[in-house]
């Protein structure tokens, strides 16, 4: 079971995604090529849960292939499943040895395998292992490799600074500064883990992964589904990276990148129409009706 066809990845690569002389590189320049198809994937495709929202709460569900691809053409993204699994499969197509794992994210809930990420193997050499994250609303405009010890070097990209560290048999993905989520000290739910002034966002099992797709069925069936899976029921974002600098839709407020890597909240007037036209602003990809029907069922469930 596949996403694309061999030339529907490399058409999607060049034409979407502005990738470009694949075949050649994937011999010859195998890390910068992973490298870009990672970037440009968060830099042409929206982060967003649009989509989710828009479903009434008995109709949401998990995307089929179909429903994914057809926003990935469109730009519209979506989320970890729709972003993280078309990754596996882009990267797959074109020769990469590219897994998908099971992960946890930690944002506001602890569910676990509520997350997705992409494992890709002897990239640069035999036996080498990166990490591939380009769907949960925070940058990573890079592979990242987890050939190392104890963490990786530290990374800052757009507004966040973070890193991966092995820690009792998991990755952890780490941020420090840039961090949105507040707070400094651990809970008893699991939810925030500090370490050295660094926060958990999620957890992988570096053993943990598999070539299959059906295996992701029945957790990400409860993240689309329940809301006590993840945090995207009760929430309105659009993210994206436009020229690696982070725009960000999230409730009322819209949080944008200055030149000085920092984000700059502000609230968006004019109330659900204002909502509206500021998404329609910065993601003009996105139709206005998708989110007009995303934000109606979000006021009502800010109401229960």
């Amino acid at each position: 079971m596949d996403l694309f066809s061999r030339g529907e990845a490399l058409n999607f690569l060049e034409h979407n995604l502005k990738v470009t002389n694949v075949q050649q590189r994937i011999i010859s320049d195998r890390k910068a090529l992973l490298d870009e198809v990672a970037t440009n994937i968060q830099i042409h495709l929206v982060f967003q849960n649009l989509r989710l929202l828009s479903e009434p709460l008995e109709a949401r569900h998990r995307p089929s292939f179909k429903e994914i691809k057809a926003d990935l053409k469109l730009g519209i993204g979506g989320l970890c499943y729709n972003l993280n699994v078309a990754a596996y499969f882009l990267l797959k197509t074109i020769g990469f040895d590219a897994v998908l794992a099971h992960a946890t994210c930690t944002s506001s809930t602890l569910f676990h395998d509520n997350h997705v990420v992409v494992y890709v193997r002897n990239v640069e050499r035999t036996g080498d292992n990166f990490i591939v994250e380009v769907g949960f609303g925070f940058p990573t405009f890079r592979a990242v490799s987890l050939d190392f010890e104890k963490e990786s070097p530290v990374y800052i990209d757009s507004f966040i600074e973070y890193k991966y560290i092995k820690y009792e048999g998991n990755i952890l993905r780490m941020h420090r500064k840039g961090e949105l989520v507040k707070g400094s000290t651990n809970t008893p739910d699991g939810v925030n883990f500090f370490l050295d002034g660094w926060r958990r966002f999620y957890f992988a099992d570096p053993k943990r992964f598999t070539s299959n797709i059906e295996e992701f069925y029945e957790p990400f069936d409860q993240v689309f589904k329940n809301p006590s899976a993840s945090p995207f029921h009760m929430s309105f974002r659009v993210i994206g990276f436009p020229g690696r600098k982070a725009i960000m839709v999230i409730n009322e407020k819209t949080l944008i990148e200055n030149d000085q890597g920092e984000l700059i909240s502000s609230n968006i007037e004019g109330g659900d129409e204002g909502i509206i036209q500021t998404v329609k602003k910065y993601f003009p990809v996105i139709p206005k009706e998708l989110t007009r029907a995303a934000l109606a069922s979000w006021r009502n469930s800010t109401k229960l």
